[in-house]
Parts: C-alpha cells; structure tokens; sequence
C-alpha cells in the first residue's frame, strides 16, 4: 500500500474560502519570487559590474546568454513534466511515486547534461560566431561560454530537482539553496572581475567562473539534499542507478512538448538577438540591459505560475477541478495586478533602473526608449504566465508549446524581420514586436484556460 504523501500544502484548507486559496497561492509564491528577486538582484550585480568593462564586455554576455538559456530550455522542459507529475501524485497520496518520479527526472537529466554542456564548452566560438557577434565581442563571449559550461551542468541537474520539490509545494527549500550561491556569486564576481584579495582582474572570465562555481554548487546541494532523505521528497541511495523505463517515458510524455516550447522559444529569442545586432553593439547592450530590468517585473509572476502549476496538478490528484480552475484564475489577478504596476514604472522612471547598469549616451537613451516598450507588455505577459503554468500543472503542455511555439516564430520573428529588414524602420519598433507577441498569447492562453479541456488530462 502506498504510502500517504508529506503534504506541504495544505489542500483542504485552501479549499475552504477564496481567501485561504489567495494565502496558499501567496505561500507558494513568494519563496519562489524570492528565489528569482536573488538570482535577478544577482544578474543585476553582475551586470553592473561588467558594465564598468564596457558596452563590448555586457553585449558578450548578452550575446552568450541566448545559446545557454537554448540548452537550459531542454532541463525546463524535464522540470515541467517532474513538476506536473509529482504534484498529481502527492494530490492522490502516492508518496513512493512522486519520489520515483524526481529520482528517475533526475537521472535521465544527468547524461544529457554532461552531453550538451561539454558541446558548449568545445563549440563555445562558432556559438558565439553564430549568435552575429562583432569582432570586438567575439573573443569575450567564447570565454564566457567556455569558462560558464562546466558548473551549468551541475546547475541544469538543480532546476530538474527544484521543479520537482515545487510541485510537491516545497518552494522554501530552493530559495535558501539559492540564496547561499548567490550571495557567494556576488562576492565572487567582485573577486575576479576586479582582482581582489590576490587575485589578477579577470573580467568576463572571471565572471564566468565566479557564475559557474555558485550555480554548480547550488544545482549540487539541491541533490544531495534528495539524497539525505529529509525533505518531501527523496531520492534512495541503494537504488540510485536503478532505471524505470516506464515512468521516464511518462514524465517525457508531458515534458517532451514543455522542453520543445523552450527549446522553439529559445531558438526564436536566439534569432531576435541576433536580428537585432546587425543594428550594432549598442542595440544588443541596450536590449540585454532592458530585459534584464525586465526580469524585475516578472518575478513574482514566476512565483505565480508556480503556484498554479502546482496547486492545478494537486486539486486535480484529489479530484477537484473546480478548485482547481479557481487557483489559476486566483494567480492570474495576483500577477496582472504586480506587472501592471511595474509596467508603469518602466514607462514613468526607466532612467532610474538603468541607472544601476551605469548607462549613459547612446545606450541610456536607446535603454529608455526598449525600457518604455517593455511597460507596456506587462499585463499581458503576467496572463501568459500564470495560465500556462496552471496548463503545465494539469499536463497540458502539448497545447501550450503549440501557443508559444506558433506566437514567437511566427509573430515575434515575422514582425521583427518585417520591420528591420523590409519597411527598415529601426530597432526600437522591432523590439516592439515583443508586445504584439505577448499580446497573442496571453488571449489564447486565456481561451484555453476557460475552455477548461485540460481539467481532464491524464499524465
């Protein structure tokens, strides 16, 4: 007989009113805004540290981002289908499967991790060639590529780990994790970049370093706390290398169409940068700088979608979708009211937020225009979010990769090509096109979540 599942979350009371629902979500949530609040409050650190090196130094690191991001896409897309499963099963009190589940995520991601961070590392310059850098960018970003790959392999096996506990509603245990490497990844930056404590200044090596180690150690001391047994989920040491086809084929099942929406999206963020550089170096330092302001504004709506995907997956394991359907809309309200005020703030004060980047000239008054763009698209991105994330919960990933997938390619690529390339009317309109994408799929992701088909998914 299974054995009953350690609930971290505490269904039946959400269950009782709208407000205990609103509490649950909240408490799911906020560790995980927390969690990126550190991990963004640490970009941006890094960022502005880098910055002091120069508009070359920050489009290096720009430009090498996108090809990272394309293969975290694939450890995503594991998480999604762990997520998904592990919250279905802990709803109907099957904790032996839900700690198969993480386990079996866990070691599946494991090769393929060590496969396609050691691609990146021996192919770092022809990434980096691909990605359109100018050659004063060139060298800077094939470093960063090659000195970041071996500590993201590490880092990749903690996002696989950290879905999982999130859809078991352990959202507290990644943030502190977390908190811990980034803390360190701040101090070690500082480090390296500038040469301290004995230390030669390194700059984007040493930035790359100083990222590789902390992630690679946050990524490790996620599985080794599976390991100990403690948290809500496990992983067992005598059957760690034991293999289960079936339930590997299970979670691909719903992973498969979640990792190949990150995959497509990553690819189409990856020709977005790269249409954007032929404007030049400025354009592509200006862009990273607004989308890493950018992050600042979405974080709680990560948080969001968390809750939902895990709240959605564990109402429909007790067999409640009417609740449910009430946690997505729930979260929805919760983000749309978060971005939205921020998208104000991004149009009213941007010179504030790049102030912390150390803009000025030509990438200042570039970095406002983008900024301004960016305040506009919020209400419809926090939409997207969280409804996809309530569609992953439930399983339904199939019909979310189709949205995505079709949006990004289509609208996003189409319109900025249309707009470069053929009416030739500049970078700041392309950019926009990233609004008419978010647009797009916050209004279907909000036909589909009505529709309310994915309430009878299995997985």
């Amino acid at each position: 007989m299974a054995r009953a599942a350690k609930r971290e979350v505490p269904l039946e009371k959400a269950r009782s009113s709208a407000y205990e629902l609103r509490r649950t979500i909240v408490m799911l949530a906020w560790p995980v805004a927390a969690e990126m609040s550190l991990h963004t409050i640490t970009q941006v650190a890094d960022m502005a540290m880098v910055g002091r090196l120069g508009p070359e130094a920050v489009a290096a690191v720009g430009l090498s981002f996108r090809p990272l991001f394309f293969v975290m896409s694939v450890f995503l897309g594991i998480g999604a289908g762990t997520t998904a499963m592990v919250a279905r099963f802990i709803g109907a009190d099957d904790q032996p499967l839900a700690d198969r589940t993480i386990h079996q995520a866990l070691l599946f991601a494991a090769p393929v991790a060590v496969v396609l961070c050691g691609l990146l590392g021996v192919f770092s310059q022809s990434v980096v060639e691909f990605m359109g850098a100018e050659p004063d960018v060139l060298p800077m970003g094939s470093i960063y590529v090659r000195f970041m790959s071996p500590g993201l392999m590490l880092s990749y096996l903690g996002m696989v780990a950290t879905a999982g506990l999130r859809g078991a509603g352990d959202t507290r245990t990644p943030l502190k994790v977390n908190a811990v490497a980034n803390v360190l990844n701040v101090s070690l930056n500082y480090i390296l970049i500038f040469g301290h404590l004995g230390f030669p200044a390194m700059g984007v090596r040493g930035a790359a370093i100083a990222t590789s180690m902390t992630r690679g150690l946050g990524g490790l001391l996620l599985i080794l706390l599976l390991l100990r047994g403690t948290l809500v989920l496990r992983i067992p040491w005598r059957s760690l290398f034991k293999w289960d086809s079936q339930l590997v084929l299970r979670i691909l099942r719903v992973g498969l169409p979640a990792m190949a929406e990150r995959v497509m999206q990553s690819m189409a963020m990856i020709f977005h940068i790269r249409m954007l550089a032929t404007a030049g170096t400025t354009v592509v330092a200006a862009t990273t700088l607004a989308q890493n302001i950018e992050e600042i504004s979405f974080l709680p709506a990560i948080g969001l979608s968390v809750s939902a995907s895990a709240l959605v997956g564990q109402m429909l394991g007790t067999g409640d979708p009417d609740t449910a359907e009430q946690s997505g809309w729930q979260s929805a309200c919760l983000g749309m009211g978060f971005m939205g005020f921020m998208g104000l703030l991004f149009i009213l004060i941007p010179r504030v937020f790049l102030a912390i980047y150390g803009a000025e000239g030509e990438l200042l008054k570039l970095g406002v225009q983008l900024l301004r763009i960016v305040g506009l698209f919020q209400i419809p991105m926090a939409l997207s979010f969280v409804l996809a994330g309530g569609l992953r919960g439930a399983g339904d990933t199939t019909s979310v990769m189709l949205v995505t997938t079709s949006s990004v390619w289509i609208i996003r690529l189409g319109l900025t090509a249309l707009i470069l390339f053929v009416l030739d009317l500049g970078p700041v309109l392309a950019f926009a096109a990233l609004c008419v994408d978010w647009l797009f799929r916050g209004l279907v992701f909000l036909y589909l979540f009505r529709r309310g088909r994915w309430k009878f998914r299995d997985v």
